[in-house]
């Protein structure tokens, strides 16, 4: 698909292929609302016809830049994670004082934190991509290496400089107690030299794979960032006498390496390096791209968003931007499935429903995501969540997630409030069985179903689209019909 790149987003949109991907139709704030957010809902609908797509992503990254980037704009949310605005020190003393020294109630608050803020936060775009590097610099939450460290990595790396700088964002995760835990680099010296972080590095938080770097590189990436430990309070630290000094060279940068007091300095010079590397911004624009836009994004369009990280610093919105101003974008339109969790948030956030009770309604969702194997932050490999339809075709999570539709439809579930089926009306009245379905449908998917799909819903219901609304087995089937229209492939892609 060639793309053209203009100069706001609103012409880019109003220039793509207005096409889409059967059965969606081609549907701009709904495609937006999608892929830069966890799903439409009423007000971000209202709020994109209101202003346009340009004030939108403006209004977003304000937000995310500012009072939206932590958790101190919700503080029902950030209720529930009292531990992790703690110390890994005092995270541990807290613990230890109910009970439990090396529980994983931190990781749990990080959990249910990362769910409400992900379903009902306004700061939408903010939240997909600190969704996104959470998966690119990952570090497996509920792991028992890292539980009384793991919410810093969300807390003072990727919540800080998601719409930042990735230069910054990397310098800070070598200094991260979390990673250095789940990577091995604070256990590495320079008599006992573990590659594990210096590999990980190269292969997946840098320039990947294609960047052909050698063993003797990996080795040397090793080398050049010993020293980097952790005290007994598990907080960051450098060590000289850990550092092995002697001259290096990693895929072109060199360092003489010659002190041990000056490692510190020379690892991060090293960072600066590969997070200006070329094969750097290729990688994380194709991996941006596959994200926003489809599995297998134009080479056109990888080329502009990585040239727009090497103008800018590094910096991550520049490279959004591209993105949004793509012709490409906008014509993907179903060119992504929503992961396991995604369709979960999705559904919330399109029927409305909103918390009640906090504590319960985030246990739920914690569960619900365990259940369907995609609770955030919880990938065990490096790597981090697979974004590509092919990792998730699962008939257990399919099946888990058809119930999910039900049971939030039907208020099965403990903690949020209460949702009425009517509710997707608005304030219009539906005059017969057939309006009835278009108007939903519009709600739930953004576009009127075809005639072959609205007769297999009217088929359902065992009744002719006229059939008025006072005689119409939605009186009955109205909480059924609605689940069934979310178990489709409308609601299943984005």
């Amino acid at each position: 698909m060639p793309t053209t790149i203009w100069p706001s987003i609103a012409a880019a949109r109003s220039n793509a292929a207005r096409s889409a991907r059967a059965p969606l139709a081609w549907d701009p704030d709904s495609l937006l609302l999608s892929r830069f957010a966890f799903g439409p809902d009423v007000p971000s609908r209202a709020q994109l016809a209101k202003a346009g797509p340009d004030a939108w992503w403006r209004e977003q990254v304000a937000f995310g830049s500012g009072a939206g980037a932590g958790y101190g704009a919700y503080p029902a949310i950030a209720a529930q994670g009292p531990l992790l605005r703690q110390s890994p020190v005092a995270v541990r003393a807290w613990l230890k004082a109910n009970g439990n020294e090396y529980g994983w109630d931190a990781m749990d608050q990080l959990t249910k934190v990362t769910l409400g803020l992900q379903t009902w936060s306004h700061g939408q775009l903010y939240e997909t991509v600190v969704d996104f590097f959470a998966n690119h610099l990952n570090v497996a939450n509920h792991n028992g290496d890292v539980w009384s460290t793991r919410h810093t990595m969300d807390r003072d790396v990727i919540r800080i400089h998601a719409l930042g700088s990735y230069t910054d964002m990397l310098l800070a995760s070598a200094r991260n107690p979390a990673m250095l835990q789940y990577l091995n680099l604070a256990d590495s010296n320079k008599t006992a030299v573990n590659e594990n972080y210096g590999r990980e590095l190269l292969e997946l938080h840098t320039v990947g794979l294609d960047a052909r770097y050698t063993e003797a590189d990996v080795q040397n990436s090793a080398r050049i960032l010993t020293g980097r430990t952790l005290d007994g309070d598990f907080n960051y630290v450098y060590r000289p006498n850990r550092h092995w000094t002697g001259p290096v060279t990693i895929l072109g940068f060199n360092h003489a390496n010659e002190t041990a007091d000056g490692g510190e300095a020379a690892g991060d010079a090293y960072l600066r390096y590969l997070a200006r590397h070329p094969s750097t911004a290729k990688r994380l624009a194709t991996k941006l791209c596959q994200r926003y836009v489809s599995d297998n994004p134009t080479p056109t369009l990888i080329a502009a968003v990585a040239t727009a990280y090497l103008q800018n610093g590094t910096r991550v919105t520049p490279m959004l931007a591209v993105i949004l101003r793509s012709t490409e974008f906008w014509s993907s339109r179903g060119a992504k499935v929503r992961r396991p969790a995604e369709n979960l948030i999705a559904t919330l956030r399109v029927l409305g429903i909103q918390l009640g009770d906090v504590g319960k309604s985030l246990n739920s969702l914690h569960w619900m995501t365990s259940a369907v194997g995609n609770v955030p932050l919880d990938w065990s490999a490096p790597n981090g969540y697979p974004d590509v339809a092919a990792a998730w075709r699962s008939s257990g999570s399919l099946l888990n997630l058809w119930a999910y539709h039900r049971g939030l439809t039907q208020n099965w579930y403990d903690g949020f409030a209460k949702f009425t089926a009517t509710s997707l009306y608005g304030t219009a009245k539906p005059r017969t069985s057939g309006e009835a379905i278009d108007m939903l449908t519009r709600r739930l998917t953004g576009m009127t179903f075809s005639t072959g799909h609205r007769q297999a819903l009217q088929a359902f219901l065992g009744e002719p689209a006229g059939t008025p609304i006072g005689q119409s087995q939605l009186r009955w089937y109205l909480e059924h019909l609605i689940p069934v229209i979310l178990d489709g492939p409308h609601h299943a892609l984005r």
